[in-house]
Parts: C-alpha cells; structure tokens; sequence
C-alpha cells in the first residue's frame, strides 16, 4: 500500500460545529491560528480599558488581542489580532478614528477604528510598551517602555500619520508604567518604578524640547498610574508597594510639583487612577479589590464599589462622566471580569464575562461532550464542547488549580489546587466533599482506571485516595522534591509518577504496584524535571515530557525504545489518541507567544503536524474520546480546539 506523505495531515472543516444560533458563535471564532476550529474563552485580562470618545465602544486589552465591546450592551464587536504577544495598553484618538495598542511584543499597532483594519506598526522600543496616549491634537503618540533590569526605560513620541519617531525621553530608572499629555499638550508626565528599580518618581517633559521639567518624588514604591486633571491644574498618581504603607494616591499641583494631599482608604497596592470628565471626581481602583470615589477638591472619600473578587487593575469613566468601567486581570491573578458601574448610586450595571486566568489543566469528560478546565485565576470551567457554551463555574478553591481529571464514569471531577483536592458533581457543578490532603501543594490528581482509587502527588510523597470514603489507602514516600506528574496504567495495577518539579528532586519516573503501594521499578535518564507522563492505550508504551525531549519507554520491561528530540523549548504536555496510534506534544516557546502543538507516529517517532498558536504558551492537551477534536490549553486563558484527521498516515500500533 502507497504511504500518504505525512505533510498531507488532513485538517476536518466541521460545518456544524458551533451552530449560528449558539450564543458562543459571537466570539468563539475570531481570529484563529491556522487549523484551529474554534476558542473557549476570550484570554486574559492582561492591560486597561478604553472608552471610545463617543462612548459606544470600550476596547479591553487582552493576551490574544484587543477586543471591542459595545459600550451599552456589553457583546463583542470584534477582536483585533497580530501582535505576537500580550496587549498591555489600548487608546482611541480624540477624534475616535484610530485605536493604538501596545504589547509586551516591543511594538505599537496603529487601527482604523472604523474600519478595524491594521494601518502602521510603530518600531523602536526595545522592550515591553507598557503605556501608551494620544496627543490632545491626534498628531503625536506617547510611549512607556520597561521591565525589570530592562535596557528601554525610556518614553518616546511618535507621529501618527508617518510612523517617525520624533523624540525620545530619558532618565527613568525603572520601568515606565505609566504616561499622559496635559491639556494643553504642552507636558508629558510619566510614572515609573518596579521593584529594585530604585526610581519611584513622576517627571514632567516638555513635549516639543524633550527636556524635563520637573521630578515629583514622595511615593515609596512604583508609580504605577498619573493622570492630568481637565483643567491640567493637578496630577493624580496611584502607588503599589509590598514592603512600605504606601497605597496611595497623590494629588500634585502640575505647575510647581508641590504634594496637595494623599488619599490615604486603599489597603493595598493602587493600580489605576481617572479623573471624571468635570475633574470632580477621581476614581481608583486597588489591590484590595475595590474602586473608590474621591472629591478631587477635598480629598474626601464619596463611594466604595464592592464586588471585585480579586484586584482591581483598571478603571475609567465613560465620556459621559455617567459609568465607570473596571477590569480584573492579569497573569497572576484576577477575576477576569469587566464591570460598569453607575456613578452616582454604585450600582453594578452589567458585568461582561468570558476571560479567564492562565489554563493550567484541560480534559474531556469520557462521553465526549464536555470539556472541563483549571486555571490560575482559582476556577474550573465545564464547557459545552460543540457549542462552546460555558455551562458551569465551579468556585471555591483559594490557590489557582493545577489539575483536573474525570472519574472514569464521567459523573465526578477532581481538582487539585494549593493543599486540597475536592471532588464536584460533574453534572450539576456542585460540591461533593473536600480531601484534607497533603502538608504542602497538590500537583497532579488522577483517576484509577475503575475510579475506586485517586491519585494525587506532592512534595515528596504521593497519596492513593479511597475515593468512597476520601481516605488514604497509602502514602508513597521515599522521593525527593515534588511528584510533578501521575497516570494510572489501562489495567490500573501500576501508578506511575514524574519527579522534580521546580528543578528540585531526582528528576526520575517511578513506577509503583497501585494495589499495594510498593515501588517496583525506577526509570531513570531524565536530567531535568518530568513535567508529564502519559500511558499507551494498550498499557505498553509509557510516554514521558521533561526538559526539551520527549521519552517513550516499554512499559513492561522499563526499557527506553525511543527519544525524541524535538522542541526548541520545554514540553510540557504530552497525550496519546484514543488509538493509540499518535502523540501529541505541546512546547510552550520563547516568550510568550511561537507555541506549538505536534503530531508524532506513536511508533516510529516520524513527526506528522504542527499547529502553532499565535500568543499564549501550550500548557496541556487533551484528546476527544473519538480522536477528532484536540483541545490545548493556554497561558494566554483560551482554549483552542483543533480539528485532525488521525488515519492519514497512520501506522498500526505495535
């Protein structure tokens, strides 16, 4: 027989999927990589939020893109892709017909706002754009550049019609965090720090020389956000520091650099700060979850808005003074949600939903048709898996989760997250009970293959779970370092787990009698932490990720049959297909974006595919119970669903 040349993987172009009517169809679907069929969830919240200035449209910054809102409904308008990484700052023009965006890809993108077609790409920084505004004329763009011991702590100004550079502004020491014009658009005001930057100052520049005016210092830690008041009288700055009682905002009188008054309610880092558009009111939103109201003459506090659950890193009023949004985001935490807010009474007045934190865990319910996920931001989703519908969040956890696994009958899911496993009803979402668990973090869980045992791993010692009654049957010790991975064998007689998580431990695979707790054989040849470990359908094939290679090891005789060398980076996860017959690897890439998902012979090693995302790091894969839907989970808070044709090419598992 002829072999079919592995370049010709045939991608499935599935009609169907995501029906039109499907609330999901909104969003599911825009700006896909090449060979992906469809998204869950709209990435993280991963930079601020800008009103339109006819107030219709709020663009949201986002590890995938920038996505558009209308204003007064909340449903997405569109999502604007090609930065290769995170979006961290969004503006309109004052005339609203441009929208810039910058990225932690080192580059400002210029889009008609009309249109939303990309018009320029602006070159130059050589690090993350962190900040970005629009002269008060529209001619000249400002620009914050910065990271931690960075070489680009600088601001430099653009011109919008031609691209130029026309000046750039030095002296910061840290990273920039933050940049405005006043009124006038005589003056930039800049806010910087970072941590060990050693500068937490705000400078004034004049914009046609370049020359500072002015250093305002006073903050103990970074200035992470100013703001020019209306009349351009006053500056506004929002500070976050870990070790002082800082947490301030500042008002400074703009003219001489004299310290007004501090507002001193926040209990935690203040993110962001906005004027109202009569300078009355100052909004700012802080790391103890809430957005506060100031009088912008007294300093008095007016309102409190409650009803974040995590930080606040973003707030700004509508142009009609008459809404505030605020975002809750990040790669670390966040509630990943958007909120507007009435002003006068602080009611909520809708919530726009769909983000999420990065994906640290994906796996198919058994019958196929759902997807449950685990991600940072302390949740588990259940999504629909062919309409894309959420259908469930289940809340409780209080570290972000790093596993989540079906029982077998499909009707329990377990989780790991912090130093507690719980088990939910899989169906309706809800709580079942909760195992008191290990002295230090879970990191894997997993089902026996019967589903009477659950396995889960920690810091030098893996526990085997009755999962009737939610004791230990046994305790495995005598390893060093963190258990970073688990699988139960097809049969369910071996357990077998990775070792040295975080660079600490042996770094080995053991396999273990899962009737009796005894070790019975140690696989050893890793150099560097075994981050997956995956079964062959049959049993016979035991396939492990660590470092850049991938090993697939006899699982009988714990002989090595085969390495592949593969990734320019690390590999992460590692899955089989339902038959056995491929292998699927993730490689998270350099940077935040270039991840890849390959496609290998089962057998021979032959590489069959890659797909390639376009932001976001891979960082687990699962198969569909019927082979055709591949789902990758994301550092960038998506999941992507992949549609393959596994018999191209194929060979018999042996």
């Amino acid at each position: 027989m002829k072999k079919t040349p592995i370049s010709m993987l045939a991608l499935l172009v599935v009609s169907t999927l995501f029906s039109q009517n499907s609330p999901a169809q909104d969003y599911t679907r825009r700006g896909l990589p090449q060979g992906a069929k469809a998204r869950l969830g709209k990435g993280i919240i991963t930079g601020n939020i800008a009103y339109s200035p006819d107030g219709t449209k709020l663009a949201v910054a986002s590890s995938i893109g920038i996505w558009l809102h209308d204003a007064h409904t909340g449903a997405e308008a569109a999502l604007l892709t090609g930065h290769t990484d995170y979006v961290s700052s969004v503006t309109y023009s004052p005339d609203g017909r441009t929208l810039a965006s910058g990225s932690i890809d080192n580059t400002i993108r210029l889009w008609d706002a009309m249109t939303e077609e990309h018009m320029r790409t602006l070159v130059g920084h050589t690090c993350d754009v962190t900040s970005m505004v629009f002269s008060p004329d529209g001619t000249t763009i400002a620009s914050g550049s910065g990271r931690h011991w960075s070489g680009d702590s600088t601001i430099r100004l653009w011109d919008v019609v031609t691209g130029q550079l026309k000046l750039t502004l030095e002296g910061h020491m840290g990273q920039v965090n933050s940049v405005v014009f006043s009124p006038d658009g005589t003056t930039i005001a800049s806010g910087s720090g970072g941590h060990w930057s050693g500068d937490s100052t705000i400078r004034l520049w004049d914009v046609v020389t370049g020359q500072l005016k002015l250093t305002l210092e006073g903050h103990m830690g970074q200035v992470n956000s100013v703001v020019f008041s209306p009349d351009g009288t006053t500056i506004a700055s929002g500070s976050r520091w870990r070790y002082e009682e800082d947490n301030t905002i500042r008002l400074w009188d703009a003219e001489t650099g004299q310290l007004k008054r501090p507002l001193v309610e926040h209990t935690d880092w203040v993110n962001s700060v906005a004027f109202s558009p009569d300078g009355r009111t100052i909004a700012s939103g802080g790391e103890d979850n809430t957005i506060r109201l100031w009088d912008a003459a007294t300093g008095l506090l007016k309102r409190t808005f409650v009803g974040h659950t995590r930080e606040v890193t973003s707030v700004v009023f509508s142009p009609d003074g008459t809404t505030i949004a605020s975002g809750s985001g990040g790669y670390w935490s966040g509630d990943s949600t958007i909120r507007l807010w009435d002003v006068v009474t602080g009611k909520l007045k809708r919530t726009l939903e769909g983000h999420m934190g990065q994906i640290t865990s994906v796996v198919f319910s058994p019958d196929g048709t759902t997807i449950a996920s685990g991600s940072n931001d302390h949740k588990i989703r259940l999504w629909h898996h062919l309409t894309g519908q959420l259908k469930h969040i289940l809340e409780g956890h209080s570290w972000p989760l790093d596993s989540v696994a079906f029982s077998p009958d499909g009707r329990t899911l377990a989780s790991g997250s912090g130093t507690e496993i719980r088990l939910w009803n899989a169906a309706t979402g809800t709580l079942r009970s909760s195992l008191d668990t290990h002295m230090n973090f879970v990191t894997p869980v997993a089902f026996s293959p019967d589903g009477k045992m659950l396995a889960s791993g920690g810091q030098e010692e893996i526990r085997l779970w009755d999962v009737v009654t939610g004791k230990p049957k046994f305790i495995l010790e005598g390893l060093t370092g963190w258990v970073s991975s688990v699988a139960f064998s097809p049969d369910g007689k071996t357990l077998a787990s990775g070792g040295g998580k975080s660079s600490a431990g042996d770094c080995t695979i053991r396999l273990w009698n899962a009737e009796t707790g005894l070790l019975w054989r140690t696989l050893e040849g890793h150099s560097l932490p075994v981050d997956s470990l995956v079964f062959s359908p049959d049993g016979r094939t035991l396939a492990s990720g660590s470092g850049t290679e991938i090993r697939l090891w006899n699982a009988l005789t714990g002989t090595l049959r085969r390495s592949l060398d593969t990734h320019m980076n690390m590999v992460t996860p590692v899955a089989f297909s339902p038959d056995g017959r491929t292998l699927v690897s993730g490689e998270p890439g350099r940077g935040i974006g270039n991840s890849t998902i390959r496609l290998w012979d089962a057998v021979t090693g032959e590489h069959k595919h890659t797909f390639k995302e376009n932001t976001g790091r891979c960082t687990s894969v699962a198969f569909s119970p019927n082979g055709r839907t591949l789902a990758s989970g994301s550092s960038d808070g998506t999941i992507l669903l992949w549609a393959v044709d596994l018999t191209v090419g194929a060979q018999s598992s042996r």
